[in-house]
């Protein structure tokens, strides 16, 4: 029936055979932390399914082939993001040149498979027979069912897709499609209306909406824009068919005219109607010989009955002939819509081992995609929390420990008493320290790879920034020149995430970059005051050893008691300042094993028990984020009990609140200490080294720290680029469409 139909049916998409397992077992190596072999047999379905979806024919078979390749693509949308790496190549429908336009993009495949659907649902209606009443009825549905096809595909999965649609998926060719598959399932109601011989009144309706939709289509099809999809063949196909259906609808109202004794009306309509039926064959050299019959076929029946009612009302009835402008409009009866099969529109929840038509979804043992972007978000701020409100407060706090011990010239005193000769052990792990992390010569290669990095990241959003520039101005450029041709999206339009993204990344990268020339400053203060110290710990044990001076035989005594108090309290210092590393390593602990994983399925579970078309976004679980970081809470309650036992116990040291003995410690011990030169020299030589460590450590964890940053920051940054370079391929192939 195909080859005689007289109606339009939607050729396929042509695509060509691939793999998806490589990329996929990558991703999930990679990024979920499981072993991919364990999805091998679903990795097998996946790409069989795919391979039986390259070939098709009109077919219910191919059919559910479709839809069940299509559910499939739905559940893992839920698993992978939308660009695993995995390029989709399809050529553009009624394409002759056979090229095609791939994209890694999950959702572009998911949407050239539904236009398939469409155009599936379009094939089988056209090859229905549509001589019957039971063909008209499955032709209506399958027209209907294309209609709901294409209208999902406009509204639930463009919006979605991220990049320029192709022109053949555009929202405009798809709405063309929509009104040329609602018009054809309008006139099959109006064939079977008139089969079963209703009312004149109530098929002129029926045959006005049938042109009403044709009218749409042509109107759409006709944009510049459209010219590479829409042969001549089609537009003027659409083109007659809505001026033979306003005959139509002319010539029924004429035929109820005369059970009404509207004699002068009838004239007036019939005139009207064969107006427009010979409009529809100024077309014939474009349309079918189907389409040119049906003209011919009305022709005829509108030319007996204009010349029978002009006869009669020459001779009996006399009534004046109105204008054409001023009859009554004829009403419409609208029978048709789109209809989306719950197979496309939801089709998870279908999806079992009951359901032969679509079967159980593949990696469903997989968490969630928007489980594992709620678990980074949750992980970002509990990280934030560890690193920034406890360990960072605790840093500042020994930070300001250190500070004041130096300050009172402690440990180096102590240590110049207690071991007159040689290295204090503390020196010496130290030494060893410094030796292993590379000192000074690692501190500025790190500050030149800091600086590396960060001009590449820069570089990268420069890149960015004048690649969405230039593709702005080219078609600002094209739009200008091509004027009334050229109304694709305007790039601003398109553009709004990728712009937005770029900036909220420079204000980033520029935080990062005052971060970063803190640190350097850091770096020059700590080369400018305690360059040598450095150095001299750089040199190794034996250099260190000949440096600081010995005070075996020097003169000079420490009171043993007040030695003895001034070590209990430094001892303290020190158990708290372990202590306090024991309870972050301890905090860090609990925060590696906080897994809310579980907790995230089960309100994901919540939200698509109904309906797999939901939407999950991190915002989901805002009161889970919420309750479970509370749990650190406790931590930060302990970061102000630890300020106040600090305090204390530097006040203990130096202040006024202990007992008067222990109130002049330090004092009294540094008097003893200071008329030996010797012993102070020596002092001072160990406690310069003791600070310059500390200064180091300090510095070589902020380098550490940017590093870590500008390597994760490029790999966003470089993921935001290759979205905008399929972005920018997307829109050059579409100005070639344009053009062609």
């Amino acid at each position: 029936m195909a080859a005689l139909s007289n109606i339009l049916a939607v050729e396929f998409k042509k695509s060509e055979q691939l793999s998806m397992t490589k990329s996929l077992s990558e991703y999930i190596s990679t990024s979920y932390a499981e072993h991919p072999d364990t999805y091998q047999d679903d990795f097998r379905v996946l790409d069989e399914l795919r391979a039986d979806i390259v070939s098709l024919e009109p077919h219910q078979n191919a059919l559910n082939r479709l839809l069940k390749y299509h559910a499939q693509l739905v559940f893992i949308g839920s698993k992978f993001p939308i660009d695993t790496g995995i390029e989709f190549p399809w050529a553009l429908v009624n394409s002759t040149d056979k090229k095609m336009h791939s994209f890694r993009n999950m959702y572009y495949e998911r949407a050239c498979v539904c236009f398939n659907i469409g155009a599936m649902y379009s094939q089988l209606g056209n090859n229905e027979n549509r001589g019957t009443p039971e063909g008209l009825k499955r032709a209506y549905a399958y027209f209907q069912n294309a209609a709901g096809s294409f209208q999902h595909l406009r509204d639930a999965i463009i919006p979605e897709l991220r990049i320029a649609p192709t022109v053949d998926i555009s929202a405009a060719a798809l709405t063309v499609f929509i009104q040329l598959m609602l018009a054809q399932a309008q006139e099959c109601f109006w064939q079977k209306g008139a089969l079963d011989q209703i009312k004149d009144g109530l098929i002129s309706k029926l045959a006005g909406k049938v042109a009403d939709y044709y009218d749409a289509a042509f109107e759409g099809a006709t944009h510049s824009t459209m010219s590479v999809l829409f042969s001549s063949a089609w537009t003027s196909q659409m083109q007659a068919k809505a001026f033979h259906f306003n005959a139509v609808a002319h010539y029924r109202k004429a035929c109820e005219c005369i059970s009404q004794n509207k004699y002068g009306e009838e004239i007036a309509r019939l005139q009207t109607a064969e107006r427009l039926v010979n409009c529809g064959l100024e077309l014939q050299r474009n349309l079918k010989e189907t389409v040119v019959s049906d003209l011919r076929s009305l022709q005829t029946a509108i030319h007996r009955n204009l010349s029978r009612a002009e006869k009669d009302n020459d001779i009996i009835y006399l009534e004046p002939i109105p204008a054409e402008a001023s009859l009554a409009a004829i009403g419409r009866a609208d029978m048709s819509k789109p209809i989306i099969v719950p197979e496309i529109s939801n089709p998870v929840p279908l999806m079992n081992e009951h359901n032969m038509l679509l079967g159980v979804p593949l990696f469903s043992r997989l968490v969630p995609f928007a489980v594992h972007q709620a678990a980074s978000v949750y992980t970002e701020r509990k990280e934030r929390i560890v690193k920034e409100d406890i360990g960072g407060k605790f840093d500042e706090l020994t930070g300001v420990c250190y500070s004041q011990m130096q300050a009172l010239n402690l440990p180096g005193s102590l240590q110049a008493l207690d071991q007159p000769v040689g290295l204090p052990p503390a020196l010496l792990q130290n030494i060893d320290d410094i030796t292993a992390t590379g000192g000074v010569r690692a501190l500025h290669e790190m500050l030149e790879t800091v600086k590396t990095l960060s001009r590449q990241n820069g570089a990268i959003l420069d890149e960015i920034f004048e690649a969405l520039q230039q593709e702005a101005n080219e078609d600002e450029t094209m739009r200008k020149r091509y004027q009334g041709r050229w109304n694709r999206p305007t790039s601003a339009s398109l553009t709004v995430t990728f712009v937005e993204q770029g900036r909220k990344h420079r204000d980033t990268l520029e935080t990062a970059r005052k971060s970063d020339q803190i640190v350097q400053n850091k770096l020059d203060t700590l080369l400018s005051t305690w360059g040598r110290s450095l150095e001299l710990l750089s040199s190794g044990k034996v250099e260190v050893e000949r440096a600081v001076p010995n005070s075996t035989n020097a003169p000079g005594s420490s009171d043993p008691e007040i030695v003895d108090d001034l070590k209990m309290l430094l001892e303290e210092v020190d158990q708290m300042i372990k202590a306090r590393r024991i309870k972050l390593e301890e905090i860090k602990r609990i925060a590696d094993e906080d897994d809310i994983g579980p907790s995230l399925v089960a309100i994901t579970n919540k939200l698509t028990a109904t309906s797999s078309a939901v939407k999950i976004e991190p915002a989901h679980f805002e009161a889970l984020f919420q309750e479970q970081l509370k749990k650190y809470d406790g931590y930060k309650r302990l970061v102000k009990e630890e300020t106040a036992t600090q305090e204390d116990l530097l006040m203990a040291i130096q202040a006024s609140e202990i007992p008067a003995l222990l109130l002049e410690t330090n004092k009294a011990f540094v008097a003893s200490r200071r008329s030996n030169a010797v012993v102070h020299q020596r002092e001072m030589a160990l406690q310069n080294l003791e600070a310059a460590y500390q200064k180091y450590k300090a510095i070589l964890a902020n380098f550490k720290e940017g590093l870590q940053f500008h390597r994760d920051f490029e790999k966003i940054l470089v993921r935001l680029r290759d979205n905008c370079r399929d972005y920018f391929f997307a829109r050059k192939m579409e100005a070639k469409d344009y053009l062609s």
